[in-house]
């Protein structure tokens, strides 16, 4: 059965597709810049010690979390509006973000610690776990944004049902 979709509708989920295209670009780059700033992190620990590296390491840990939020508060809702088959994959993302935050609890605790082995190891964690992440999180992305983006450049507004 088919069901006609109004050409006001499907315009509004095109755009709303091509800002969340938009929108998974600056995710992307933001990704990029967290990782420049750990990295600067790491060279921090490697210069100065896990003293030293404890403001560098706050610097990237507001950034982390800022980005998180956003990402928990506006961009996920937005892409469960567009394709609600992922009840399953948001609510992970989420609770691993969770996760993310209570290690970066620990790798302050270690920097405060001042042990520069265990600063060190607490940090190649939170990186492996973080770069796991960011994957997760960009193949959900882009499942939303760019398969169902090329569907919608044809001119008919008819859908399956």
């Amino acid at each position: 059965m088919r069901e006609r979709f109004s050409k006001d509708e499907a315009t509004n989920d095109l755009g709303l597709r091509l800002r969340m295209r938009s929108e998974e670009r600056r995710i992307c780059s933001q990704h990029k810049q967290l990782g420049i700033l750990f990295e600067w992190v790491l060279d921090s620990l490697e210069a100065g010690g896990p003293r030293k590296t404890i403001g560098d390491f706050l610097l990237f840990q507001t950034a982390l979390e800022a980005h998180m939020s956003v990402e928990e508060e506006i961009f996920f809702p937005a892409l469960h509006g567009l394709c609600n088959d992922l009840e399953d994959d948001l609510p992970n993302l989420v609770s691993e973000h969770s996760d993310i935050r209570t290690i970066l609890a620990g790798v302050k605790q270690r920097l405060h610690a001042a042990d520069t082995d265990d600063s060190r190891l607490a940090l190649f964690n939170l990186a492996t776990r973080i770069n796991s992440h960011e994957r997760q999180e960009e193949d959900v992305i882009s499942r939303v944004t760019e398969g169902p983006l090329a569907s919608l450049g044809r001119m008919s507004f008819e859908a399956e049902v």
